[in-house]
């Protein structure tokens, strides 16, 4: 049972890394983005071992793609294209 409760605590902080990194994305705090990000996807390795039934392997599946979407966010290149003159019609 107590496999269950460890189970459910690292599912939990790894949740709460989320919703972290994403609100410091949004706020391009991408230094401690990227920690974090680094700091759930071993806690996520921790997790995939727990995993014991469907329940559990849902559970990773979910935040396995919570983590990649989150990890394209942050290493996608911010860049603007540049602004380009317009041609006057004669």
């Amino acid at each position: 049972m107590s496999n269950v409760a460890e189970f459910i605590e690292t599912r939990l902080q790894i949740e709460s890394l989320v919703q972290q990194i994403a609100l410091s994305a949004q706020q391009t705090a991408l230094p401690r983005s990227t920690q974090r990000l680094d700091e759930a996807d071993q806690l996520l390795e921790t997790l995939k071992a727990m995993a014991d039934n469907d329940v559990q392997e849902n559970a990773v599946e979910r935040l396995t793609g919570a983590l990649a979407g989150l990890r394209t966010k942050i290493e996608k290149p911010t860049h603007k294209t540049p602004a380009r003159k317009k041609r006057t019609v004669a």
